[in-house]
């Protein structure tokens, strides 16, 4: 499906400079998208991780190895520095020459065995009911979430809950919605999950309306997503290092 951009940032893990956890990201993309263009982002090292210096050169070696005579139509885009999911969106949005992006975080994976009806999803999105539809990480909504579920409609979900779990949004939408509210150096989630929700509890129907985002939610297992879990229980790495006590 070439009216889509796939991106994928990938930092440093605790496995590399293993590969398997960015080959089942590829993997499980490749089999629900076997043609859209792939942008990869490859963060570079903070201050604190200077000590896996020698195992993330190795991985990105790896890496582009793999998207020179592995992968199909992979671009890979190294950060020399530190730059963060915000940062390295920023700085390569521009390359997208679609009208819509698929954003997949490097330990997030499509599900590979359970179908999505892109066709579908792309309707959506073009009719102007959607600028963001998630694929969710588990089979069913949690009921501690249903708070957030706003109603069902033609197999979507409306909701106010971001996440950066797998989703399909326009570009337009990144760039005129999403970017601008983003701080440097940082994970999306952590900055625009609250921004829906707040727009949606401020202004209601009008607030909502300015994402337009939905969970695509066919009947039964809505699963199309999963964790890896890359991080293997290490500390979540964010700017603001007050919230782990390193200051």
């Amino acid at each position: 499906m070439r009216d889509i951009t796939i991106i994928i940032p990938t930092s440093v893990l605790p496995s590399h400079p293993d590969t398997r956890i960015i080959d089942e990201t590829i993997q499980g993309v490749r089999t629900q998208l076997p043609d859209s263009e792939i942008i990869m982002q490859i963060d570079g090292l903070r201050a604190e991780q200077q000590d896996r210096l020698d195992d993330y050169n190795e991985y990105k070696r790896r890496v582009l190895w793999k998207c020179l005579h592995e992968w199909k139509n992979v671009l890979p885009v190294v950060f020399e520095k530190h730059s963060h999911q915000t940062t390295m969106l920023k700085e390569t949005i521009d390359k997208v020459r679609t009208s819509l992006l698929l954003y997949v975080e490097g330990d997030a994976p499509l599900t590979p065995d359970l179908p999505i009806e892109w066709d579908k999803c792309i309707n959506w999105i073009n009719e102007g009911k959607a600028n963001t539809i998630r694929f969710h990480f588990e089979a069913r909504i949690p009921e501690e979430h249903n708070h957030l579920m706003l109603g069902l409609e033609n197999g979507f979900m409306k909701t106010c809950q971001w996440s950066q779990r797998p989703h399909l949004s326009t570009v337009n939408y990144y760039k005129d919605i999403v970017m601008p509210t983003l701080q440097p150096d940082f994970f999306i989630e952590d900055t625009f999950h609250g921004i829906v929700y707040n727009d949606y509890m401020d202004k209601g129907k009008a607030g909502w309306a300015r994402h337009r985002l939905w969970i695509y939610h066919p009947e039964g297992n809505i699963k199309r997503s999963y964790t890896t879990d890359g991080r293997e229980g290490t500390r979540k790495f964010t700017s603001d290092d007050e919230v782990w006590g390193l200051v």
